[in-house]
């Protein structure tokens, strides 16, 4: 680019007006000031843009050529500036969050209704993938963040907590009758467990608790959606484990009963992730300031 966009703006003033006053009155600037700006731009591009006249002046003919670029370059970045100051205002703005389907339901979609009121130009994209998926696509900066259970080690990523979590044994009340335990941990040797697909995090926090307690379980059912065991599990086609706050309806009721057992599975936290290293858009941090005074 020969001239700067001072220099440019001056020119464009002049030949919207065809008059030196004129252009300097709306540029806040003297006549002198933009008789030299328009004869610096001539030397910087050395061709002529403008001829005097007796009612002030005109554009050549390359002036004219020059302005019909100009005055679209100057449009589009005029129409920038604008979506600067929306996204400035939180009145624009493009957020895009990973979660599984569980995770969705119960911790991210109770919340997004109110964000939307708050924030109604503000644009919510959701891609439904694992956790492990989720944490590739933060990674490649597909999106912003993610709403996972607690990673043992968060490497490079922040992690908010929005809550904790406690999973636990349930199943139909008619389906334990069928074995006939005496004690809880009875479940281990005589119930049939289905159990979330191997590759899920939450699948691998309760393998470790297993393994952690010498428990030895061979899933007749992995599926990939706690959901689904949820409603397996009151079907009565076996023991899932489930978090307790997606199953405090069918406990208050009785549809399923919760399952004791000694210890039980360590309590562990579902919140926002992102990576601390990759800057986040007006909008992203919007919406992570929104959370933060929702746990406060």
């Amino acid at each position: 680019m020969h001239g700067d966009l001072e220099l440019y703006k001056i020119f464009h003033t002049v030949a919207y007006y065809k008059n030196i006053s004129h252009a300097a009155e709306s540029l806040y600037i003297s006549q002198p000031a933009v008789s030299k700006s328009i004869k610096k731009l001539e030397s910087t591009v050395e061709v002529k843009l403008f001829s005097r006249s007796s009612k002030g002046v005109d554009l050549t003919t390359e002036g004219k050529i020059f302005y019909q670029y100009l005055d679209k370059a100057l449009a589009i970045i005029a129409d920038g500036e604008k979506a600067l100051t929306a996204l400035k205002d939180k009145k624009k703005g493009i957020i895009t969050i990973g979660a599984s389907t569980t995770l969705c339901k119960h911790f991210l979609l109770p919340h997004l209704k109110p964000f939307m009121n708050q924030y109604p130009e503000i644009q919510i994209k959701i891609i439904n993938k694992p956790t492990f998926d989720t944490l590739t696509q933060i990674d490649q900066g597909i999106i912003d963040f993610g709403i996972i259970s607690r990673l043992s080690d968060p490497g490079s990523y922040t992690f908010m907590k929005l809550a904790d979590i406690q999973d636990i044994f349930v199943a139909k009340q008619e389906y334990l009758k069928t074995l006939h335990i005496t004690r809880p941990n009875d479940i281990f040797a005589k119930g049939i467990f289905m159990l979330l697909e191997a590759d899920n995090i939450t699948r691998q926090y309760i393998d470790h608790f297993f393994i952690e307690n010498n428990i030895l379980i061979k899933p007749e059912i992995e599926i990939n959606t706690m959901d689904f065991l949820i409603e397996f599990a009151k079907i009565g086609l076996g023991i899932s484990v489930v978090i307790k706050s997606f199953v405090e309806k069918e406990l208050t009721t009785g549809t399923l009963i919760e399952i004791p057992v000694s210890p039980p599975i360590p309590p562990r936290s579902v919140g926002i992730i992102y990576d601390k290293n990759r800057p986040l858009s007006i909008a992203a941090q919007t919406f992570l300031s929104y959370f933060k005074i929702l746990i406060e």
